[in-house]
C-alpha cells in the first residue's frame, strides 16, 4: 500500500511540473500522382507568421515555464511539405523564373493546456493562408485543422512532436483535397 501511494504521489507530481520542450516541425501529405502542373515550374514558400512565444504550454502547476516551442524554421518545413505534394501533381519545383508561385503563411498553430493544476486536456489547432498566383490570377485558400488530446501523465517530446505534425500533416492534406485550387490551376495552366 505503502508502494503504490508513493508512486501515484510521484504519478501526480509529475502531471503537475513540466519542462519547455523544444519540437521540429516535419509535416507530410500524400498526394496522389496528377498531371495538373505537367510542363509548369512552381516556387513554394513558407512564411511563419506565428506569434512569439512558442505554441503554448503543456499546463501544470508550472505552466508559465513548461512551454512548447519550435526547433526548426516553420516556413521552410511547411513549404517543404507542400512542395512534396505539388511535385506529385507534376509541377516542377524550381525558385528561378516560376510559372506559378505558391506562398503559404502558417498563421496558428498551437498545442496548449488550458488546465494549469494538472494536465489532462490538450488543445491543438493549426491554420495556412495559401495564395497561388499565375500570371495576374491569384487564389486564396484557407486551411485548419484542430483537435483535443487526453493525458494522464506528462506526453514525451517524441508524443507532442508527433502530434503537432500529425495536426499540420492534415492542414497540408487539405490543401491538396481542396477542388477550387485543383479548377484554378487547371482553367489557368
Amino acid at each position: 500500500m505503502k508502494k503504490l501511494l508513493v508512486f501515484a504521489g510521484a504519478l501526480l507530481l509529475s502531471a503537475c511540473a513540466h519542462s519547455p520542450l523544444q519540437i521540429w516541425l516535419q509535416p507530410q501529405v500524400q498526394v496522389a500522382p496528377e498531371a495538373i502542373g505537367e510542363g509548369f515550374s512552381m516556387s513554394v514558400m513558407g512564411v511563419n507568421e506565428l506569434p512569439s512565444g512558442g505554441l503554448g504550454s503543456l499546463g501544470g502547476v508550472y505552466a508559465d515555464t513548461a512551454q512548447v516551442s519550435i526547433g526548426n524554421d516553420a516556413g521552410e518545413a511547411i513549404a517543404a511539405g507542400l512542395r512534396e505534394g505539388f511535385s506529385n501533381w507534376s509541377f516542377r519545383i524550381t525558385d528561378s523564373a516560376p510559372e506559378v508561385q505558391a506562398i503559404a503563411k502558417l498563421v496558428k498553430l498551437t498545442y496548449n493546456s488550458p488546465n494549469t493544476v494538472y494536465t489532462t486536456e490538450i488543445d491543438t489547432s493549426a491554420e495556412i493562408h495559401l495564395e497561388v498566383k499565375i500570371g495576374p490570377r491569384t487564389y486564396f485558400g484557407t486551411y485548419s485543422a484542430s483537435g483535443k488530446d487526453r493525458n494522464l501523465v506528462k506526453p514525451s517530446r517524441e508524443e507532442v512532436q508527433s502530434r503537432v505534425n500529425g495536426l499540420l500533416s492534415t492542414t497540408l492534406q487539405r490543401v491538396f483535397e481542396d477542388e477550387k485550387l485543383k479548377n484554378f490551376l487547371r482553367s489557368n495552366l
